[in-house]
Parts: C-alpha cells; structure tokens; sequence
C-alpha cells in the first residue's frame, strides 16, 4: 500500500463520497451559529502521540502556516474563510468570507484540512518557510501525530508504520487491525501486480491488466470493488478536451460531432479492460446513487434520444450534423468548414506509456478520420505532454477532472468550465478548465450555486448548467476513470465490496481510507464493521451532508 497522511494525520473529519457522510475524527461535533459561522467542538481526549493535546491553537495555526508559507494543508482556505479563531481549548469557530460566499469550499476546508503539531511546527518555522517546506518527519523517535500509526521503519525499498498501541482514541474506535502496515517500493507496476498475486501484499491500487482472470480463470482470493464490470468504483470523469485555440473546432456543431463519434462502449471493453462505464453528458457520476438528484434525465433523453440520456455513438449522426452545418467534403475526404478552412491535421494524444489512453486515442481517431476530420494520434513524452494541456496548446487530449465529493457536481462543473482558474492561451495553469472555455453566465451559475444553501434553487442551477454543457460541448465527458481498489484474501479478510459497502473510499493512496484498516480481520477470524461507521440515525457517528447543509438553511443571519 502507499500514503502516510491517512495513518499519520487526522483531519477533524473523514468523508465519504459513496455515502456522502462525515466521520468525527479529531474534530466530535460542529455547531452552527448563523449563516456565516461554523464552530467545531475538538474532541476531549484528542492528543499527540508526545501527549500534549490537540487543542484549537493546533487548528488555527495550521491554516495561518499554510497562509504564510504558501502550501501545506488547507492551501487556499482564505479565499473562502474570512476568519479562524479559537473560542476555548477545544473549540474553533471558522467564518465564511462574504458577501459572495462559497459553502461548497467553506464547508470543506473547515471539515476536512488536516492538522499538524503547533508545538513541533512553530519550532521549525522559525527557522525559515524553506525548513518548513523540507521538512521529511522521517525520524520515528521525534515524529509527532495525531493518528493511529507511526513511522517504525524506511527505507530505499519499504516504509514501515507501527500502530500505537496506546493511541488516543482508542477508547472511542478501537484500534486498526493491522499492527503493522508496510509500503513495499516496487521497481514497476508489473513487479507489484505479481506481488499481489502471489499474496506478498494484500491492499493494491494499481492498474492490472484483465484482473478479473485472478478469481475467474485462476481461482486466487482476489478482488475489486465489483465483481463484473465495471470491476471499480469512479474515482472520477475523463474527458475528451478540445481545444479553444482553434476557430473551427470552437463550433459546437463539430463538438457534438464529436461526441457522436466516440466508440464509447468498445474503448472501454478494449483498451480499458472493462474497467469503467461511459460517463453520463451531464458531467455528473451517475454511479452514486446520492448524485443522481441533480441530473436533469429528462433533458439529456431528449437531446440524446437514448434510454438514460447517454450519447450513443452514432456516426451517421455525425455525419448528417457535418453535412447540415455545411462541412462539405474535400478530394481528400477531409471536411472543410463553410468558409474553406479544413478541418485538420489535428492531434489526439495522451503521455507515451499510458498504454490504455492510447488505445483510446487511435480508436477516436480512427472514427473521426471517418466522418471527415484529419486527426492523428500522438504520444509525447509526460513533461510535453503536460505543458501542452496546461497552456492550451493541444488539439484534443484525453484527460482527467475532478472526481466525487461533498460538492459534487459542482466541484466538476468548476473544474471544466470555470474561465477564472485558468490563464490566456500559452501560460501554464494546472487549476482547470484545459480547453480555455469562457462563458461568463457559466461562472455566474457556478456562484450562484456555491453561494446557495436551498436544494431547489441549486437543482434548478445544476439544470441550467445541463442545458449549457449540451449545446456548446465545451469538453466530452468519455467514461469514469476507475478508482484502483484491489484486496487479496490471502491473509487479511473482510475487505469493503460492493456487497458489503460498509465504507468507501477504499484505495489505498486515498486520504479517506484509514476507516478500512478497522473492519478487516486476520483470516480465521471474523471481521468485524466497527459500530461507529454508522449514520447517526442508525447508532452510528457518520454525519449526512445534508444535515450540515440544512442547518446552515435554517440558521439565522448573522
């Protein structure tokens, strides 16, 4: 497995994008004391593993470190938070910054930034931003946490974390299984998959090739998160991005051109193994059920003339959209637009070495030589490949956004579509928004949306957002890249699954995924799902989003 911050440091709550819950970590409860103030009650035992406390002056320092140095946990926080103060020892009372307020950010640095030692920190940072920013904390002796393990042991080849037997918190959740939990640093992907096949690690998050062929075909006690397809949970959307740079690919009539012309199903099956279903138009991930309240279903049946208001892929419709719009044909096949300009040669491309993409991108560009536009794939190296997306100049690249969370889909819609994140053709922005798309009633929406605590008005919102995404196509959401989750059974039973979801996220590298180390067993025994990982109106301490949200609706103002 790989991460320290999810053994190491504890936010002051964990969440849950498939239940869309909130675990109390350091943090026990929040109060809300109008629209625009939170405060959250610190947990009475919570301590350092040197046993001096966690208090409110380790969360205000943490956000006002971050501030000065300019990275850290909570990086970002005071364009949404106008204020952090500590109220007593054990309670921080978090203001939101008006009079444009963005609860979707508010709520989510408040809630999940991670805290660090002020005592431990203050120390290094009076020796300059750069000790601070260097920092390793790779001495077990003198590393100071506040989660449930520490570094024992590392190396070029392995890093080793030791549970603390005597952590604060185990009267309130217990312990982790697992006493020790080690990161083994393979030399490449195919030396860690046999690894994990033979049993030699028993949590995975890489990509294996056909890992269905491991308890179909070899009967091994392997699994993902399904059992068929699609085999893994979305981790997030990948889109087909088309660039703005060009007048003619700026047409929407040739942006849903493309869209037709996607192989959606048969590039999943065969360059991507199964291992993701084809996105919905919306931008939302229908696959969590607590997402599928914001899809306006009806308006995408009707533009796509499909069952779920999924675009087929429909070349003849393609064609006849190309054909209407006046792209006429050259000698070459190749279409010109209505004023003579031809309709290539154009690029698609993904990084060398991303073996799957690139399968993707010789099917999509085989399918759109078909209905008239010269596009060739190419695969340059990571460094160029990157500084092209992240200045705009490409043509069309597969590529990743922003994945499930509390603020979804408004975390998705920010990320494509906000012109603000992002900076004129040429200039290196890695924030989002890698066409260079710029709509201005969009970015208006987007702050209506973040600024709004009534589920109506946002419904409507995301609906109006629907609308727009489906006329001008300003990026084609393809299929949901998969979040890589794979459990051997060999040694360690009762991994999470979809017939027993009892948490999610469940990759290793996830910030979210410590709760797992909590329910599994030793085989031979039999794992147990710890009460706890229940929704407060089932015994447990899990905290519904919505209820958050309601009770910052209901509160008065300020």
């Amino acid at each position: 497995m790989s991460g320290t911050n999810e053994l190491l440091y504890l936010p002051l709550f964990f969440y849950s994008n498939a239940k869309d819950l909130w675990l109390p970590a350091i943090g026990e409860t929040y109060k809300v004391v109008n629209k625009t103030t939170l405060q959250i009650k610190i947990r009475p035992q919570a301590k350092w593993s040197d046993g001096k406390p966690i208090t409110a002056d380790d969360v205000v320092y943490t956000f006002e470190l971050t501030k000065r140095i300019g990275t850290g946990p909570g990086a970002g926080w005071d364009s949404y938070i106008a204020s952090i103060k500590k109220v007593d020892d054990k309670t921080v009372e978090f203001v939101i910054k008006t009079p444009n307020p963005n609860y979707m950010s508010f709520v989510g640095y408040a809630l999940g930034t991670r805290i660090v030692p002020k005592h431990v920190y203050e120390e290094l940072e009076k020796k300059g931003a750069n000790a601070v920013r260097e920092f390793v904390n790779g001495d077990p002796a003198k590393q100071v946490v506040s989660g449930p393990y520490k570094l024992y042991f590392a190396d070029e080849n392995n890093v080793i974390y030791q549970r603390i037997e005597n952590w604060w918190a185990k009267d309130i959740f217990g312990l982790p299984k697992p006493k020790y939990v080690a990161h083994v640093i393979y030399k490449d992907n195919p030396s860690a998959n046999l690894a994990f096949e033979k049993g030699d690690a028993d949590w995975a998050s890489t990509f294996i090739p056909a890992v269905y062929e491991l308890w179909e075909k070899k009967g091994l006690p392997i699994r993902t998160w399904f059992k068929s397809k699609p085999y893994y949970m979305p981790d997030g959307v990948g889109f087909v991005y088309i660039s703005y740079k060009h007048k003619a690919l700026a047409d929407p009539v040739v942006r849903k051109a493309v869209a037709y012309a996607i192989p959606y199903e048969e590039m999943l099956d065969k360059a991507y193994f199964g291992y993701g279903s084809q996105a919905h138009p919306s931008f939302v991930i229908d696959l969590f059920e607590s997402y599928r309240q914001w899809i306006d279903y009806g308006y995408s049946k009707y533009v796509w003339g499909t069952k779920d208001g999924r675009v087929p892929t429909d070349l003849k419709k393609a064609n006849d959209l190309l054909d209407k719009a006046g792209y006429k044909r050259g000698p070459d096949g190749i279409r010109r637009t209505p004023d003579g300009q031809r309709l290539g040669p154009y690029t698609i491309s993904v990084p060398y070495g991303w073996t799957d993409w690139m399968m993707m991108c010789e099917m999509i560009a085989k399918n759109l030589q078909a209905i008239g536009l010269d596009v060739k794939t190419e695969f340059p190296d990571w460094s160029v490949w990157a500084d092209r997306m992240t200045t705009g100049n490409f043509d069309f690249i597969i590529s990743w956004s922003t994945g499930p969370g509390f603020d979804h889909p408004w975390n998705i819609y920010r990320f494509v579509l906000d012109y603000r994140l992002t900076l004129p053709f040429g200039q290196s922005s890695w924030a989002g928004n890698w066409e260079r798309y710029n709509n201005p009633e969009v970015m208006k929406i987007l702050d209506e949306i973040a600024a709004t605590l009534d589920s109506a008005k946002k419904k409507a919102l995301y609906a109006k957002l629907q609308r727009i995404v489906q006329t001008e196509m300003p990026a084609i959401p393809a299929f949901y890249t998969a979040h890589w989750y794979e459990f051997n059974e060999t040694k360690w039973v009762g991994w999470p699954r979809e017939e027993n979801p009892w948490w999610y996220p469940v990759a290793c590298w996830s910030a979210n995924s410590l709760p797992v180390l909590f329910g599994i067993a030793p085989k031979g025994q039999t794992p147990e799902v710890p009460k706890w990982l229940a929704p407060v109106s089932n015994g447990g301490v899990l905290i519904p989003t919505t209820d958050i949200f309601n009770a910052l609706a209901k509160a008065k103002a300020k």
